[in-house]
């Protein structure tokens, strides 16, 4: 297991950072993501991404280079069309109803979602409901086929190959997947979320 502080890894900028992640996705032909409160970075668009960016730079008092690290996030996503890649996703209800950037930003995030959703048979993608019952403490984290863990926290990312970890982690996602609502089920929840952000008067 290793832990890797936010200043360390991002310290040359988060460009650096993103573009790390291009291998390892790229070497992972079935990764599971659990995101209860923004949207995972392989789907999200151009402005949604500048927008988490800028926000974690100014955190970590790094110079704003959102523009190029979005691009280079854009970048990654090109793994969504690699043959023999498969993605299950877990978004939480939340981070569709939380405001990232504007309620414009939103919209186009929500609407990306949802072509996604009808257009990809090689991602998944399952919307934990607000209302959901708590079944046990989870952060961010990423499963990488079934040999490492990646966990985000406040300060930094642990990941972890270990057999007993990686079984925690498979579990607890197979248990947050059954709280997930996907299909028409979780187009109805991204369509409650969409008119929230399109509102009268926005």
């Amino acid at each position: 297991m290793s832990y890797s502080s936010w200043y360390t890894v991002a310290e040359d900028g988060l460009e650096t950072l993103q573009r790390s992640l291009i291998d390892i996705e790229a070497d992972t032909k079935d990764q599971r993501t659990y995101s209860p409160d923004i949207i995972p970075g392989l789907v999200q668009t151009r402005d949604y991404a500048r927008a988490i960016l800028t926000k974690c730079a100014a955190v970590l008092g790094l110079p704003d280079d959102s523009a190029a690290t979005a691009g280079v996030r854009l970048q990654r996503q090109a793994v969504l069309d690699a043959p023999g890649h498969r993605f299950h996703m877990l978004i939480g209800e939340a981070a569709l109803r939380r405001t990232v950037g504007s309620h414009a930003v939103m919209a186009a995030q929500i609407r990306q979602l949802g072509d996604i959703l009808t257009s990809r048979d090689n991602v998944e993608i399952g919307i934990i409901p607000l209302d959901a019952e708590f079944i046990g403490q989870a952060d961010n984290f990423v499963i990488h086929d079934e040999t490492g863990v990646a966990i985000e926290t406040v300060t930094g990312s642990v990941e972890t190959s270990g057999a007993d970890e990686i079984a925690l982690a498979l579990r607890t996602f197979d248990l947050l997947a059954g709280q997930a609502r996907y299909g028409e089920h979780a187009r109805a929840l991204l369509d409650r979320a969409l008119a929230e952000h399109v509102g009268p008067g926005i």
